[in-house]
């Protein structure tokens, strides 16, 4: 059983332009996906800083210790103030949070920045030196949560670098009074 002759169907002009429109509709998608690569890195990058802050700030209540996040523009690394040698050192490889709170190195495009951070009482001391040889005067962590539950107020800037300007920046501030706040810049600087 054929068509009749003469009624041999085709795809009708509405038909042949829903399925154009469907096409361009996903290639678009695409393009904004792949696009934004660097957004998604950069923002996933700031959500996972936030979320170590918060976890060493309820490890320092749990575990009764002094917790640090040393920040470098680059990467960043958690320590833990050890009384036995009053020096602040990376959380031993035997502890179940070692994995955790290994250091953490930040993919090309995206920058950390320091903007404002309290003073470590007796930070020019030696008891506060890290870890490392005596003339060593690596700085102390930026960001302190003391065992009592206290924060030592710190506010970090996450920036995402494209071909060398700073197109985006996120605001994470930490205190024990506000606890953390994260600001988002939509706009390009």
């Amino acid at each position: 059983m054929g068509a009749p002759p003469g009624r041999c169907r085709g795809f009708t002009l509405i038909e042949l332009l829903v399925v154009i429109v469907i096409i361009a509709t996903l290639a678009g998608m695409a393009v904004i996906s792949l696009g934004s690569a660097g957004h998604r890195i950069w923002t996933g990058e700031t959500q996972r800083l936030a979320n170590v802050l918060r976890l060493v700030a309820d490890r320092a209540v749990i575990d009764k210790a002094h917790y640090g996040v040393r920040v470098e523009r680059d990467k960043y690394a958690v320590v833990r103030f050890e009384p036995g040698t009053m020096r602040w050192e990376s959380p031993a490889a035997g502890q179940s949070s070692a994995s955790r709170f290994a250091e953490h190195v930040l993919p090309g495009n995206v920058r950390l920045e320091v903007l404002e951070q309290a003073e470590l009482p007796g930070a020019e001391d030696s008891v506060f030196t890290p870890a490392g040889d005596e003339g060593d005067k690596a700085q102390p962590p930026q960001f302190v949560a003391l065992s009592s539950g206290e924060v030592l107020p710190v506010a970090l800037a996450v920036i995402l670098v494209e071909n060398g300007d700073y197109v985006r920046t996120a605001k994470i501030s930490y205190s024990s009074l506000n606890g953390l706040e994260l600001q988002w810049q939509a706009d390009d600087i």
